[in-house]
């Protein structure tokens, strides 16, 4: 077994080590393979050990990511329908991106409980576990299912693999550590397929995802320099399936010299959506920290009232500050 790099709290173990009835876990708007797998891999297991779990968020379940086991268990809500004394969030830095479903599902004394790896979490809960060391949060989730004695189950190490999957960008990203491809293996070990999961999320795209990827690449902008690069999206410029299938900030973040990718959003009018991406040279976490937002230091992101060019000239010229001087 692998060695975990900071053991679970204490707390959280009293929480989760024996049954107490009812256990929301719930999502953040717009669930990915990082929230989706550890809050399913989670659940299932403590389904397994006589909790009864319900699986919620914001919104629904991407398409790419149905084959998940338990996602067809995934209920959106517009509002939280009852409270719960448990509710656990793994992989959401932030309560806001509930959009509200953590205040109103939260009993009176419920015990919160927030795992995850961003630097930057809020730190909202009643019980937190934070670890910025590990690679990605399927990783802890991993490590509190053996400290718990609870075991990985094909179903359970699939969400988890996919979970380590996307959260390290394919295992591509620069936090991807010996450690994670040892607890990669125990989950394949355990049944979690990773041909299947990369056969979901790679090759299981319909005719138009690619006409659609040709219309947002037609946007791509590099920087005089070479050192940034970015795409918009105007709103109703491709559908929203695709948007959530395709991490596209990939593509300008893959060019030669580019040290900074961002991707441009529009999600509604007067709002942007901005995720950013680095090498590992420029912190992107605190340039997206500067509009409200946070995430990793080479993968973040923030949301920016106005215009699409409005956006762009704020977000790109704090950009062109954090860059080291000789690269502007």
């Amino acid at each position: 077994m692998t060695e975990p790099l900071a053991a679970p709290p204490p707390t959280l173990l009293d929480v989760l080590a024996r049954p107490r009835g009812q256990a929301l876990l719930l999502g953040h708007v717009h669930p990915d393979g990082d929230v989706l797998g550890t809050l399913l891999g989670l659940g299932l297991a403590l389904e397994g050990a006589g909790w009864t779990v319900t699986f919620a968020g914001p919104h629904p379940v991407p398409e790419v990511l149905r084959f998940l086991p338990g996602a067809s268990r995934w209920e959106v809500w517009s509002a939280a329908p009852r409270t719960f004394d448990v509710i656990a969030l793994t992989d959401c830095p932030d309560h806001a991106r509930t959009e509200g479903l953590l205040e109103q599902a939260r009993a009176a004394g419920a015990h919160v409980l927030n795992i995850d790896h961003h630097p930057d979490n809020r730190r909202y809960g009643t019980v937190n576990w934070i670890d910025p060391s590990a690679a990605a949060t399927g990783e802890m989730i991993h490590d509190l299912l053996g400290a718990l004695g609870l075991p990985v189950t094909p179903e359970v190490a699939l969400a988890l693999f996919t979970a380590i999957h996307t959260d390290t960008g394919s295992f591509r990203y620069s936090n991807t550590t010996a450690r994670t491809f040892r607890i990669a293996a125990e989950l394949t070990a355990a049944g979690a397929q990773p041909a299947l999961v990369s056969d979901r999320l790679y090759q299981q795209r319909p005719p138009g995802t690619l006409r659609q990827l040709g219309q947002v690449l037609e946007g791509l902008a590099v920087s005089d320099g070479g050192q940034v690069a970015w795409l918009t999206v105007p709103r109703g410029l491709v559908s929203e399936s695709f948007m959530a299938a395709e991490d596209v900030v990939t593509y300008p973040r893959s060019l030669r010299g580019v040290r900074v990718a961002l991707l441009f959003r529009e999600e509604a009018p007067g709002m942007v959506k901005v995720s950013l991406r680095g090498k590992g040279e420029v912190p992107v976490n605190r340039i997206a920290a500067r509009f409200g937002g946070g995430g990793h230091e080479n993968a973040a992101g923030c949301t920016v009232a106005g215009t699409l060019d409005e956006a762009m000239a704020a977000v790109l010229g704090a950009v062109r500050e954090a860059l080291p001087s000789r690269a502007r």
